[in-house]
């Protein structure tokens, strides 16, 4: 067998079996034997506790993807959602129910903004929610005056801190709408639709699909699930923070990416991305372990964004080839 055909099959091998699970075991053994500690059962579960906050954004920003899109705004909504939320509960228990829907549909209506910026305005969708997240950080400057305050409600905390049957009760959260979500994009008309919206907009149009109520469903789903990430964030940290929200504007990107989602839309998974957020979430606590500085960091990040951009760009060329 030649040089070309081996390649060949490696890529196809890489592409059926997902990349990103290969690499997220094999950064897991690298770290581990860098640092043994990583080998540890409670290290493992720390790790997936962590990653289930950016992984629910990151499913979120999946749907964005999938449909030729973007949401730069989810960074925005993560913050808003912790100020919001950390405000209304001031520590009491009886709030705690009416905080959360207020923030489920402060975030459903910044989607709906989003999607109609998009569809009505025809504004395109890095612009759009761009714009989005820069008006969200002014008014939550605005609200608090700079100084945020109030915390969680008791009751609250057992969602980011909790554990059952000994997972955390975050990564139960994480891997349940993740499922749901697989779901729904796979085996719904839904979710068909989706597909076929990123893949051809003009066709998916021709063959009756209503383009419009398709962006802006999937706009309003983006941040709702940045609010949930977010929820789950402020619950395991207890209190407000301004710049909660700004981890998630470039690795909620880099997750869906490493997931194999296409940023030209129409290709990509939801079980892609929860690998592409554990996998980053690795690759931070590896960067910590190392002790490389948050710059370092950031460059890793984007040197991942663009090899993972080139490999799924040589896998699908093989695929049309083939």
């Amino acid at each position: 067998m030649s040089s070309p055909d081996r390649f060949s099959h490696a890529l196809r091998f890489l592409h059926h079996l997902g990349a990103v699970w290969i690499a997220v075991i094999l950064l897991y053994v690298v770290s581990g034997l860098i640092s043994p500690g990583m080998f540890q059962v409670s290290q493992a579960l720390n790790i997936l506790q962590i990653a289930a906050f950016l992984g629910i954004v990151a499913i979120g920003q999946t749907l964005a993807l999938l449909v030729g899109g973007i949401d730069l705004s989810v960074a925005g909504v993560v913050t808003m959602s912790n100020i919001v939320v950390t405000s209304l509960m001031v520590g009491r228990s009886e709030t705690m129910v009416p905080a959360l829907l207020i923030s489920l549909l402060l975030a459903a209506a910044v989607g709906f903004i989003n999607g109609s910026l998009i569809t009505l305005a025809r504004v395109t969708p890095l612009v759009a929610t761009l714009g989005t997240n820069s008006i969200l950080f002014g008014a939550a400057l605005v609200y608090t005056g700079g100084a945020p305050h109030g915390s969680i409600s008791p009751g609250f905390a057992v969602f980011g801190q909790g554990h059952l049957l000994g997972l955390p009760v975050s990564t139960i959260c994480w891997l349940t709408i993740g499922v749901a979500m697989a779901w729904v994009t796979r085996q719904t008309t839904f979710g068909r639709r989706l597909y076929a919206v990123g893949a051809n907009p003009a066709a998916a149009r021709l063959m009756g699909i209503p383009v419009s109520a398709i962006l802006i469903s999937t706009y309003v789903l983006s941040s709702v699930m940045a609010c949930l990430g977010g929820l789950l964030l402020t619950s395991y940290i207890g209190s407000p923070s301004l710049g909660i929200g700004d981890q998630f504007l470039l690795t909620s990107v880099a997750a869906v990416v490493v997931g194999g989602t296409a940023l030209s839309g129409g290709l990509g998974s939801v079980l892609g991305t929860i690998g592409g957020a554990i996998f980053i979430t690795e690759l931070n606590s590896f960067t910590n372990i190392v002790r490389v500085s948050t710059g370092t960091q950031f460059v890793l990040q984007g040197a991942v964004i663009a090899l993972s951009v080139l490999i799924y760009h040589l896998v699908g060329s093989k695929r049309i080839s083939s």
